[in-house]
């Protein structure tokens, strides 16, 4: 298979940017302009510059089932080469997501200039910032046309020495290739239509609920001064809302402090929570105009009408970033966010969301894949026996902690909380955490908060720890043994399929978690990620281990149900596709099939799924 290393270079000008524009609004712009792209074919390959007036004849002549095309930012230049020129190669790699899997931990820019100068490859040129709104005759009459050319190439050159140096000589793993392809796909060849009536409905919605939180946000103290200014009382007002307030090491006292400034990227994180009233909360302290959640949904109504190549209409593209998270998970992309949208009931974005005529969305979630993974990891048999029979072990757990018998149908919820428990108590949250989870996630899925007392909360966390010793004991072993291990002290510790080594933890697929600059001071344990500081202990670790498996899990599931359908979004451990009707009950039957199986690296793992199906996105869920 050919490989070519593509660069575009487009007309811009200070309203007409992807500053201000997603990518699928820029490049279905009218004024849109290919003023051309660098190729380079194989590494090895002599640069050339193919002009704007000749890219069809370019991309007519290539064979994409024989082509390999790798671009840094291939959610714009692969949708470029897709939406105008009708090219979709056989494979598509994005070299800064490769770059943000492998060494991202080690930098906080990923632009293509900061990725190039951390691996010693060259240096980028400036000649794009010359050439604002300026189009390729303006280019060529300005004298500027080789210096623009020149600083293609070598943009073009940098990219493929960075794949180069990370897929090649650092040995990325090349089914993560197939994945990031498999991920990029559901952008540059979208399945989704948009229902433009349901999201003007949730827009307008979303405009009230921000006004009437906006106006109980702004609450006077008594000093005088609205509560959002108090660092405290706005830590006060997250909580409320189940959030708990971003921390950070403060360089200067190196004491814990509240992590609530613009440059926070764990408080800017929270502009996309799915809950509008923490967006909101999070928008006032910062000083926005509106919240994500806001400007989301008019993007998407932006997108709606937008007209595709062959005159199609209201198709969306869904833009997922592969190994956004640490742990390796998908993140949301074009500050969109696809993989963050609202979970509340009939929620209007979801069902904004839908499949055209003759097809169904089917969604498939690995059910309860993390409490699952945990308790096989840490060896607590009884409750991955319990999983494997099929037990309701909510309801079991819950009736060992209240001491009588709770059914799904005779105590919804005591078996909420025991639920509750089971899915969010094995990686060591205290009782007063839980008891808000509790409070927050019953009103958002049962329609009345479940408020436990202070006894309450702390019998059932006491409760867990005791019933599951296992979970809580290997909290223990990661902080005595893996960690340190992790600092570079010596020895050795692994878990499940997870090794431990200096800086890092290696994954069964070949992808790594890492832990730079680990230290331990006055707060305990810390390492950066991105030049930010992060604290760590042996149940945020073991989370960052089930997090990262489950990916492994869900993804190689995904990669192996892509040979029969390709897929059109995913979100954590859900995976969705678009279905002609006829073929949907037997796809449910193969979905089943798939999330079902157990890993080679855990053939002891018992694992289960729920499919669902449905006109829109919302439906399915």
């Amino acid at each position: 298979m050919r490989t070519l290393f593509l660069d575009f270079e487009t007309y811009y000008d200070k309203e007409y940017t992807l500053r201000k524009m997603t990518p699928v609004e820029y490049v279905l712009d009218p004024r849109f302009e290919a003023i051309g792209c660098a190729v380079k074919e194989g590494v090895k390959g002599t640069g050339y510059w193919v002009k704007g007036s000749d890219l069809q004849r370019f991309f007519d002549d290539q064979d994409p089932k024989t082509t390999h095309t790798v671009t840094y930012n291939a959610l714009f230049d692969n949708c470029i080469f897709a939406w105008k020129y009708n090219f979709y190669p056989r494979l598509m790699t994005c070299a800064m997501a490769v770059a943000r899997a492998t060494v991202g931990y080690k930098l906080r820019s990923l632009a293509l200039a900061s990725v190039a100068n951390f691996l010693g490859i060259g240096q980028k040129g400036d000649t794009v910032h010359k050439v604002q709104g300026m189009c390729a005759a303006d280019i060529e009459a300005a004298g500027l046309m080789e210096s623009y050319i020149n600083y293609s190439l070598q943009d073009n050159e940098l990219c493929a020495g960075i794949y180069d140096e990370l897929v090649r000589a650092r040995k990325f793993p090349l089914t993560q290739l197939a994945v990031m392809d498999m991920v990029l796909r559901c952008a540059i060849q979208p399945q989704f239509r948009l229902d433009v009536n349901a999201l003007h409905e949730h827009h307008g919605e979303v405009v009230q609920e921000k006004n009437e939180l906006l106006a109980q946000a702004m609450l006077v103290g008594a000093n005088g001064k609205p509560a959002l200014r108090s660092d405290k009382q706005f830590a006060e007002l997250l909580k409320s809302h189940g959030v708990d307030p971003p921390t950070k090491i403060s360089p200067v006292t190196g004491k814990t402090a509240f992590a609530f400034a613009k440059g926070d990227p764990a408080f800017t994180d929270l502009l996309e929570h799915p809950n509008p009233a923490v967006q909101t909360l999070v928008s006032a302290r910062i000083g926005n105009k509106s919240t994500i959640e806001e400007t989301r949904t008019q993007r998407l109504i932006n997108i709606s009408q937008l007209t595709w190549p062959g005159n199609s209409s209201q198709l969306m593209p869904i833009p997922l970033g592969y190994g956004r998270a640490h742990t390796h998970r998908l993140g949301g992309e074009w500050k969109l966010n696809m993989q963050n949208l609202p979970v509340r009931k009939n929620n209007k974005i979801r069902c904004a969301l839908i499949a055209p005529p003759g097809h169904k969305v089917v969604l498939v979630d690995s059910a309860q894949i993390q409490a699952r993974l945990t308790a096989w990891i840490c060896g607590q048999m009884d409750l991955v026996e319990a999983f494997g029979r099929g037990e309701d072990v909510y309801a079991s757990f819950a009736s060992e902690v209240f001491g009588y018998e709770v059914t799904k149908k005779s105590h919804p919820p005591q078996r909420f909380v025991g639920k509750t428990g089971i899915l969010s108590l094995g990686f060591g949250a205290g009782w007063a955490r839980f008891q808000l989870m509790v409070q927050v996630d019953s009103l958002a899925q049962m329609g009345a908060a479940i408020i436990l007392t202070d006894e309450e909360a702390l019998k059932v966390n006491q409760g867990y720890r005791r019933k599951y010793n296992k979970i809580s004991g290997t909290w223990k072993a990661i902080d005595r043994q893996g960690i340190p291990v992790l600092a570079g002290n010596g020895g050795s510790y692994s878990l499940g399929p997870c090794v431990f080594e200096k800086g890092k933890i290696l994954l069964p697929n070949g992808l790594c978690l890492f832990y730079d600059n680990l230290s331990h001071g006055v707060d305990g344990w810390t390492f950066t990620y991105g030049g930010i500081t992060h604290n760590l202990w042996g149940g945020t670790l073991l989370e960052n281990i089930i997090q990262a498996l489950e990916v492994c899990i869900v993804m190689d599931a995904a990669l192996r149900i892509q040979k029969r359908q390709p897929l059109a979004i995913q979100v954590h451990d859900e995976l969705g596709y678009i279905v002609r009707d006829e073929l949907v009950e037997r796809f449910k039957l193969m979905l089943m099939e798939e999330l079902n199986k157990r890993p080679d690296w855990a053939p002891d793992l018992p694992l289960s799924a729920e499919v669902n199906s449905g006109q829109s996105y919302g439906d399915a869920k």
